[in-house]
């Protein structure tokens, strides 16, 4: 799967990235890094709100998933957390 390769500003709510990473083992920063997995996948969601997207990538051996919007070129990051069973297998079914 190929996708086009941009630069993101992104921003988070600090406090809300501290609480993430207690509830869920990442923070925002550390989050920015599942933009550089080759395979990531990108999926709309369907909201009443924005726009938003889950984003599925790995990260250190293991699957996250973040929860984002757009805004131009600027990626606010909305939450992160471990991928559930059904987002690894899309994910995996994907890179064949």
């Amino acid at each position: 799967m190929s996708r086009e390769l941009r630069m993101f500003k992104f921003e988070y709510d600090s406090h809300k990235s501290q609480s993430n990473a207690k509830k869920h083992g990442m923070d925002f920063v550390e989050a920015q890094q599942l933009w550089q997995d080759e395979d990531l996948l990108e999926i709309p969601t369907k909201t009443e709100t924005e726009p938003k997207w889950i984003v599925i990538a790995k990260l250190k051996q293991k699957h996250w998933t973040a929860v984002i919007t757009y805004r131009g070129d600027i990626v606010p990051i909305i939450s992160v957390r471990r991928a559930k069973s059904k987002e690894i297998k899309l994910y995996e079914s994907e890179r064949i």
